[in-house]
This record gives structure tokens, sequence and C-alpha cells, in this order.
């Protein structure tokens, strides 16, 4: 069984082999909960984090009423325990139901978005991130990769409406990454993770296509 190692913080490092993933997806997510938290009518909205883990993104809830639910305390630090299957909150009870990096660790992932589609208000919206490319990890919890389309057949499914999918990278960003993960995992290889760091932000400028993307950030509402 693979290591779970939850984030803790967001700070990017250049000789880091998850560079390019952060540099794209911290970005992504924050700019797409400020625009969230711009259009929204209510003073004080209650936010759901659903795998909330060490809570890496409740800076960005800083006018919010914030509740964290994740299943264990294991490597987390929820304000309630639950699962993304089963959410022990009354129905309509949230304004924003945030998730990320989450759905592909839940067997029924049908079952987490009718779930997060019930515990939102009427207008609610729904913020949640997920692979379209990236190793097997935490494993033999990770079940699911999905592609735009995939994505928007789920959260139709479940009830959602005004669907929107966005790319967080570009298909450079994603090669090079991918190279920096399968590199053996000494010191003399740091100088060799920065470079192809450099050159995949560099390319993804240069000649951009979202076909194989790291992520997705998906919005939706109820």
């Amino acid at each position: 069984m693979s290591e779970t190692i939850r984030l803790e913080s967001r700070k990017l490092n250049i000789w880091k082999r998850d560079f390019l993933v952060y540099k794209y997806l911290w970005p992504a997510i924050e700019k797409t909960v400020k625009q969230i938290l711009d259009d929204i009518e209510q003073s004080e909205p209650v936010v759901l984090d659903v795998g909330c883990g060490n809570k890496p993104y409740l800076d960005l809830f800083g006018s919010c009423k914030y509740i964290g639910v994740d299943r264990n305390c294991e490597g987390a630090t929820p304000d309630v325990i639950g699962t993304a299957d089963s959410i022990p909150f009354d129905d309509c009870f949230a304004d924003i139901v945030f998730s990320t990096q989450v759905i592909e660790h839940v067997p029924d992932h049908h079952a987490m978005l009718k779930e997060c589609y019930r515990v939102l208000k009427p207008g609610g919206i729904i913020i949640l991130t997920g692979p379209f490319c990236w190793p097997l990890h935490e494993e033999p919890y990770d079940f699911y990769r999905f592609s735009k389309y995939g994505f928007n057949t789920i959260f139709s499914k479940a009830g959602f409406t005004e669907i929107q999918i966005t790319p967080d990278s570009g298909d450079w960003a994603q090669i090079f990454q991918s190279i920096n993960l399968n590199l053996p995992g000494k010191r003399v290889m740091i100088p060799f993770v920065g470079m192809f760091n450099v050159i995949g932000l560099i390319l993804d400028k240069l000649d951009y296509s979202n076909k194989s993307p790291l992520n997705y950030i998906v919005t939706a509402k109820k």
C-alpha cells in the first residue's frame, strides 16, 4: 500500500518533483474560489470542504462559515467526521461544496455527487477538482481518472446545471511533470528536476495545448 501524504500548505518550490502540478492547480483553485465568492449574495456563506485533509485551502474562505469534512483524523484535521458518499449534514445546508483531488478516491463517485447535490441549497455551487493525468497514489484507494466529457456526464446525471470544466495545465507541463515523478529519488537529480520544471513552463507558453492536462476544475450549480 502506498503512503498517504496529505497536503498541509501551499508553498511552491521549483526544485520539487510536484512543482508543476501545484504551479497550475493552486492558482486555478484560488481564481475559481474568488470568482464564486465574488458572485455569491450571502454575507457569510456556508462552505463544506469534503475531503478536507489538513485544510490547505482554508485561507481562501475567510469570509465564510467553513466546515471541513473527512473520513477520519489520519493525516487530516476535520471539523466533522464523514465520508464523501454519506455527508453528515441536512438537505440544503451549504451554499458551497468544495472538494479537491478527492473524487478519484471515492469508489462510488455517483453517490458522492448526489450527496453534494443534496446538501447544497438551491442555487448553491460545487467547486471540485480531479486528475486526468496522474500516477497511482494512495493505493489501493485510487479508482478513477476523468476526462472533461466524463465530468460533464457524471455531474449532469447528479442533477447539476451550468457545468463549467476547465483544464488546469497544458500538455507540456503534464509531460515534464511525469518525467520528474519518474526520475530516481536521489539528490543528484535535483538540478534536473528544476530544469524540467522550467522547460515544462516555457513549452506550455510557446506551444499550448490542453488535450492532456494534469487536472480539471469543475464548477456547477444546483
